[in-house]
C-alpha cells in the first residue's frame, strides 16, 4: 500500500513502529481483552492522533497496574526523501494511426 501511516489492529496489543519513512500503529484493545498470541496479562489501551501534515502526534493511554498512563509519540515524514514513481506492469500499446485519405472516388 502506498501509505504514509496504517492503522491496524486484531492483535489487541499496542504497537508503534517507524520503518523506512512509513509509521504503522496498532492501537491495542480499550477493554483489555486477551488475545491468544500474547502470554501475560492484557493491557487495556487506545490511541488519538492529531495529524497535521507531515506530523502525526498520536496519544497512547494504557491502564497499567491501576493507573492511567499517556504517552506521547511524534512521528514527522522526511519530505526530503526522493522515492521513484510507482511504474505500472502494463506496458504502453500501439495507438492506431489515423487512415490515410483516399484519392479516389468509390463512384
Amino acid at each position: 500500500m502506498d501509505v504514509d501511516v496504517l492503522i491496524s489492529g486484531h492483535t489487541h496489543t499496542f504497537q508503534a513502529i517507524e520503518h523506512d519513512n512509513h509509521f504503522f500503529v496498532n492501537p491495542g484493545s480499550a477493554s483489555g481483552a486477551w488475545t491468544g498470541t500474547y502470554n501475560g496479562d492484557p493491557i487495556p489501551s487506545f490511541a488519538l492522533m492529531d495529524i497535521q501534515g507531515p506530523v502525526v502526534v498520536t496519544y497512547v493511554y494504557q491502564f497499567i497496574e491501576g493507573e492511567v498512563r499517556v504517552d506521547k509519540i511524534e512521528w514527522r515524514k522526511d519530505l526530503e526523501v526522493h522515492k521513484e514513481p510507482p511504474k505500472s506492469a502494463v506496458l504502453p500499446q500501439s495507438i492506431p494511426s489515423s487512415p490515410t485519405p483516399q484519392t479516389q472516388s468509390v463512384w
